[in-house]
């Protein structure tokens, strides 16, 4: 961004500047009739009709346009020219004195090479200082789009969600992490004894006791539940039959439990881990969704605002002719005028002045907007009054695009179809976990220990006897677990499928809402081709219209009869043609819109425009970072048809179809058969 602080430029408004140098063509003006009249005659004797104020774009042969230079250095899709071209260049050399403007508002053109065609006069005004603000700072497309992705407020909490979605994974991965156990405790036990053969004597039974265990547990993801823990610890007594006397004990356990049926296999233990990873895959997909949003509202604020301001110029230049034409009218009053004239003309200054105020609110919201969105600190801090700039070159060539081609990128590139994909596989994975759980449990339990005794509180000795005295005592047996009819089961397993059935008709539906709206694009696309070509051509007539009418006025005289309707004629063409630039202008940007809306409907936009979301060195941290731009042609197209209607049953119905695991595990996910009871029944 340039910044110009303390009013900057000294460029006046058009309507200022063509006071000027209207008020000295009128001067002297005010004499005699026969002076008056030759003055008139003279200006009409050489008046002759300008040439078309805008014309296509087309670039002639051995001319390389400034669009060209841009699609040669970064690429674009089918032949276009980036969105994203600042144009502060192509402005450079342009007339803008008193006089050019003056004469840019009647002759309606300035002539640029670089495009080979004729640029509208407005486009030099609308880049230039306009309102009564002390500072002003010029704006292109690149910086500002950099400028947003690197303050925006937005982009950097959709940025936040997108890492804390990855957060989910770790923590569901670290479930499977080891962890260690320890505890110690100390103990003493006085209770009353209802037999001798407790204590041998003593009323009471007291036990002072010191436990401390160690150990380690760890769950895998086939669902084994792996514990070893070594105990060692004192015990003393009164008991009579106590013996050995303080006595120092160690067991070393060993525990492994194996689920063998329900809640087995690696699919059904690695569920959590697979949901996060198919969430933070979706957060990523909306990140982009998001991301693009919130460019691509930016970016039609920046020309909206574009639009205003050269609708903002057109509308003074409006007013400065109806100005110089209220100058001849009040010169002719001691002639051939009279107070009807007058009185049109003030009428529809007035009615073009409440334009003008509109459009200069309309410029300050524009400007309030674009910097909300853009979100930077140092902008925000500087005065409100800041004037924002635009600069931008509207004026684009007509591409074709293919229907097929776009609908191609669409289905490999758009964030809600690979977001509707991932959910499938979630529903997917959904199936599998409900379908392991109709399994009865059965759990296979080992126990294994070794142990040592010592007495006067030898816990040392009586570790190293539990590996060299005795034996391992084991235990082994078998844990079955099912619920009578097993109902809860079976309504979850229906319901996943239901929901798998209910995530693939979404899948289609957005293939569907996918596929309208590409096409939908292209149609606009075509169509705001069409109509700025209408545009300019209704911008031609209605300037040539107004020279006509402008030459009838000036040759003609009266208040009355056939001529007063003449000077209403004329501010009605002079409307029209005002009316003409800035329908001329709304088409320019309305096809600038509908280019980026296509790439938004294609999900090409981020590519576009060399924007990539990252992960920072495979952590959670997510930046977006602004790159080269891509060229869509280094994307091979790839052969996409619509699943057909019966395309999902058969899926149902195929004995054996795995999916691919979004965590680099094969058949983690699967679409599975229908439920079978070990007793036949569906």
């Amino acid at each position: 961004m340039t910044i110009v602080l303390g009013g900057g430029v000294s460029v006046h408004p058009v309507s200022r500047v063509s006071h000027a140098v209207w008020a000295d063509e009128l001067e002297g003006q005010t004499g005699e009739f026969a002076a008056f009249l030759s003055q008139v005659s003279e200006q009409n004797s050489g008046l002759e009709l300008p040439d078309d104020p805008v014309r296509t774009a087309v670039p002639k042969a051995g001319i390389r346009s400034t669009s060209d230079s841009q699609d040669a250095a970064h690429g674009s899709a089918f032949g276009a020219p980036r969105l994203a071209m600042p144009v502060a260049g192509a402005l450079a050399g342009r007339g803008t004195s008193a006089d050019s403007a003056a004469a840019g508002m009647v002759a309606g053109e300035v002539t640029s090479g670089g495009l080979g065609a004729v640029v509208p006069w407005w486009e030099p005004r609308a880049s230039e200082y306009l309102l009564n603000s002390p500072n002003f700072m010029q704006v292109d497309v690149p910086t500002l789009l950099t400028d947003t992705l690197e303050s925006s407020p937005r982009i950097s909490a959709i940025s936040r969600r997108t890492s804390i979605a990855y957060e989910k994974i770790v923590q569901q991965q670290a479930a499977f992490d080891p962890t260690i156990l320890l505890e110690t405790g100390v103990g003493r036990v006085n209770d009353p004894v209802g037999s001798t053969l407790t204590t041998g004597g003593p009323p009471r039974l007291i036990q002072d006791s010191f436990t401390s265990s160690a150990g380690v547990r760890k769950i895998t993801q086939l669902g084994t539940i792996v514990d070893l823990n070594q105990e060692i610890g004192t015990l003393s007594s009164n008991s009579q039959f106590f013996d050995p006397a303080h006595q120092g004990n160690s067991r070393l356990s060993l525990s492994i439990t194996q689920p063998l049926m329900a809640t087995s296999g690696r699919v059904y233990n690695t569920r959590l881990v697979t949901q996060a990873s198919i969430e933070s895959n979706v957060a990523w997909q909306q990140l982009r969704l998001d991301l693009e949003s919130h460019l691509i509202e930016t970016l039609n604020t920046f020309w909206r605002l574009y639009e205003r301001r050269a609708q903002l110029v057109q509308q003074r230049a409006l007013i400065a002719r109806g100005e110089r034409i209220g100058k001849l009218v009040a010169a002719r009053a001691s002639y051939d005028s009279g107070p009807l004239q007058q009185i049109k003309v003030t009428r529809r200054l007035a009615s073009d002045r409440d334009r003008l105020l509109e459009l200069e609110a309309e410029v300050e919201r524009l400007q309030v907007q674009l910097k909300s969105l853009v979100g930077s600190p140092s902008l925000m801090s500087m005065d409100q009054r800041i004037e924002l700039i635009p600069l931008g070159d509207p004026n684009l060539p007509v591409e074709t695009f293919e229907v097929r081609d776009c609908i191609v990128r669409g289905l490999e590139h758009r964030a809600d179809i690979k977001a509707a994909t991932r959910q499938l596989a979630a529903s997917g994975l959904e199936v599998n976990v409900t379908k392991n759980e109709l399994m009865p449990r059965l759990n296979a339990v080992i126990d294994a220990y070794l142990s040592g005794l010592n007495g006067s509180n030898a816990i040392g000795e009586s570790f190293v006897d539990q590996f060299s005295e005795g034996g391992p005592g084991i235990t082994a047996a078998l844990t079955y677990n099912l619920p009578w009819g097993r109902r809860a089961a079976k309504s979850r397993y229906r319901e996943a499928r239901y929901r798998y059935q209910q995530r693939s008709e979404e899948l289609r539906m957005s293939l569907l809402e996918a596929r309208r709206e590409i096409e939908s694009s292209v149609i606009r696309v075509r169509a705001g081709a069409a109509l700025r070509a209408s545009k300019a051509a209704t911008l031609s007539a209605s300037r040539r219209e107004e020279a006509i009418a402008t030459r009838r006025w000036e040759t003609l005289a009266g208040d009355g009869g056939p001529t007063a309707l003449v000077l209403e004629d004329l501010l009605e063409t002079q409307k029209r043609h005002t009316d003409a630039e800035q329908a001329y202008v709304t088409a320019q940007v309305n096809y600038m819109m509908e280019l980026v809306a296509l790439q938004q409907a294609m999900g090409t936009f981020l590519i576009r425009e060399g924007i990539e979301p990252a992960r920072v060195n495979c952590t959670s941290e997510v930046q977006i970072l602004a790159t080269t731009p891509g060229n869509l042609s280094d994307y091979p197209l790839e052969n996409w048809s619509e699943p057909s209607a019966n395309q999902h049953e058969a899926d149902w119905n195929e004995m054996s179809v795995s999916g691919e695991s979004l965590t680099g595990q094969p058949e983690m996910i699967e679409n599975e058969l229908p439920i079978v009871d070990p007793s036949g029944k569906h």
